[in-house]
């Protein structure tokens, strides 16, 4: 899009209309009237999308397979390198046409790789798939002899109907192929190996969560909630979260489930499109190459959901957005609004309502009173920051909501039918310019909303995907948090980290910790991002990192040091443990490091570099029990 925005920039120069563009949007009163005179200023100066789409071809799928074969070839092979093997044949998978001999050839490569690291039925799915289609008669006895050979590693006690049928393309075989002998010998061991029953599975099974984390009492306002919060207002913190009484270490304030998911570009051929989790074996959308799934299921839901609209755009934004997330999400809740409200008018009646509400601490709420987390109308009430935006911000926004809103109506059936695409008729459409608005205000409140839906990955923490949230938006920032947060498959968990005392407010972080970050940058980023100036008390005493960090040794009392000594006594074994992620058989570990909060909160003033270390393990042997991608053991 950076092109379109440097083509009508130069345009709108060289007419001398700066000032006019910016005292015009100025007056501007809602999102709407803003995506109409964008398309006007759009047409005006004839600046209309250029169209580029990536499409399923033979050439891409033969690339990224023949790449794929390339890698798996090196030594010594990984459990890393195996994952990005497996990317680029899910990758000439995606590109692969329906039905075609490529698609075929990439399942059964994928499949190899999948039996390497020991994904045994993961290796038969596709097995199987390669040969429900066009796979080659002179390569088959190859992938049966590997179904026969997974089956056995799983310990399936019938193999005779798979061990016969790889025998009768053996003997198709000519004699004078080399291959014949290895495929007879490794047939005769595997079909030995089959009558002593052995199972042979190497695979490291994924730690069971042992932390089983709910809310003990639900919120009558807010459903996903505990009742030992409450939604508030005032002028200086706008809606924000307090406790109702006091809440300890470690108790769960909410368990939300999103409003909507977006999965992470980069993780789109290792994840499924829909749930977001790990997919090593997906199938591909038939017609776009940028959603693949875990399942028919996933595939389907997601088709119903929002994929049939986002298809025939997916690719085109691919190629143009300079911030695909964005432009993506934008859309992407957008079409679940309306598929939430039937109609486009009944979607048009509750923004009007919405808008009219008096009480800026109840709005958003349904009618029942309440705030849900899957209901549209609270995501549309979340902040925007618009009167805090420049034009020229609003402006370029402005201008990609009228590019995806242009690509929707023109190239999908999102109003019905396609639309004309000419920039006159559109701005015409009552319906188009009210999705436009709301793709315009997605565009701002994502910013300043949006979380990260994250997985633990060796010894980080990495993004998967982002999700709206409506609850979890409503808590403020402090650069040192009293809630923390981690995903676990569907669901955003947020728990106390410190000790809460009744009538305080429950403060997350937005990225900006005092722990890793000097105080003007993050000052910087706040005000860039979300139009504030932290005044925490991080910020207000400029609290030094982590590296300059007092010790509980030098803060406290005497008395004090020997009680936190001996809460701590067990914390750098519980560290190593974490470390090497041996604690999801041990629930004793969480509960002592949640004392240890409780004693160094109780005894040694803060900041502490004690009490940063405990949390940052808390925060690990919490996440470790969510969402996570395990490098395969080979």
């Amino acid at each position: 899009m950076e092109i379109i925005h440097e083509t009508l920039r130069r345009r709108i120069k060289e007419a001398d209309k700066d000032t006019w563009l910016t005292d015009k949007f100025n007056t501007l009163k809602n999102d709407e009237e803003r995506v109409i005179f964008t398309f006007e200023v759009m047409q005006e100066f004839n600046v209309v999308p250029k169209v580029k789409n990536v499409s399923k071809n033979l050439v891409d799928s033969i690339k990224f397979r023949e790449e794929g074969n390339k890698l798996f070839l090196t030594n010594p092979l990984n459990g890393y390198k195996c994952i990005k093997v497996l990317e680029l044949y899910t990758k000439s998978i995606a590109y692969a046409n329906p039905s075609s001999e490529e698609l075929a050839l990439a399942y059964a490569n994928r499949s190899a790789v999948l039996s390497k690291i020991h994904k045994y039925e993961l290796s038969i799915q596709d097995i199987d798939r390669a040969l429900s289609l066009n796979y080659p008669d002179e390569l088959k006895v190859k992938l049966y002899v590997r179904k026969v050979e997974c089956l056995v590693s799983i310990g399936e006690s019938s193999i005779k109907e798979d061990y016969e049928t790889a025998l009768h393309w053996l003997e198709k075989m000519s004699l004078n192929d080399p291959n014949r002998k290895k495929f007879q010998s490794k047939l005769q061991y595997l079909h030995g190996q089959s009558k002593k029953g052995l199972k042979n599975n190497k695979e490291k099974q994924q730690p069971k969560n042992q932390l089983l984390l709910n809310v003990k009492s639900h919120n009558i306002e807010v459903p996903c909630a505990s009742d030992a919060v409450a939604i508030e207002y005032n002028d200086s913190y706008g809606r924000h979260i307090v406790a109702t009484r006091d809440i300890s270490p470690g108790e769960v304030i909410t368990v939300e489930k999103p409003y909507s998911f977006l999965l992470r570009p980069d993780n789109i051929y290792t994840h499924c499109s829909h749930c977001l989790e790990v997919s090593l074996a997906s199938i591909p959308c038939d017609h776009c190459v940028y959603a693949l799934y875990c399942s028919e299921k996933c595939k389907l839901e997601d088709w119903k959901k929002y994929h049939d609209i986002e298809c025939p755009v997916f690719s085109i934004l691919f190629e143009i957005s300079d911030y695909i997330k964005f432009d993506l999400f934008s859309a992407r809740i957008a079409i679940q609004a309306i598929r939430e409200f039937k109609s486009l008018e009944n979607l048009r009646k509750q923004i009007k309502e919405v808008d009219e509400w008096d009480d800026p601490r109840t709005k958003g709420f349904s009618s029942d009173k309440k705030f849900h987390s899957d209901k549209y109308i609270s995501i549309y009430c979340l902040t925007t920051n618009t009167e805090k935006r420049s034009a020229i911000d609003l402006f370029r926004r402005s201008v990609d909501a009228c590019i995806i809103l242009y690509l929707l109506a023109t190239r999908t059936v999102i109003f019905g039918n396609k639309l004309e695409d000419e920039l006159s008729v559109l701005v015409k459409n009552k319906d188009v310019t009210l999705i436009g608005g709301l793709i315009l205000r997605h565009q701002q409140l994502i910013p300043s909303n949006v979380h990260s839906f994250s997985e633990e990955y060796i010894l980080d923490s990495k993004e998967r995907g982002v999700v709206a949230m409506a609850f979890c938006s409503l808590f403020n920032h402090s650069c040192n948090p009293n809630v923390l947060r981690f995903s676990r498959s569907r669901d955003m968990i947020m728990y106390a980290a410190y000790p809460i005392q009744k009538g305080e407010q429950l403060l997350d972080n937005y990225g900006q910790h005092y722990a890793i970050m000097e105080k003007s940058k993050r000052q910087e980023g706040l005000l860039k991002q979300y139009y504030f100036e932290c005044n925490c008390i991080a910020c207000k005493w400029d609290w030094p990192p982590y590296f300059a960090l007092y010790s509980y040794q030098d803060l406290a009392t005497n008395y004090d040091k020997w009680i936190i000594a001996k809460a701590l006594k067990k914390f750098e074994t519980y560290v190593s443990l974490a470390t090497i992620d041996e604690v999801h058989d041990k629930p004793h570990i969480i509960r002592d490091l949640l004392k240890m909060v409780q004693v160094l909160y109780d005894h040694a003033p803060m900041p502490c570099k004690e009490m940063n270390e405990v949390v940052e393990t808390i925060k690990r042997v919490y996440c470790l029990s969510g969402n996570r991608f395990d490098l395969p053991v080979m």
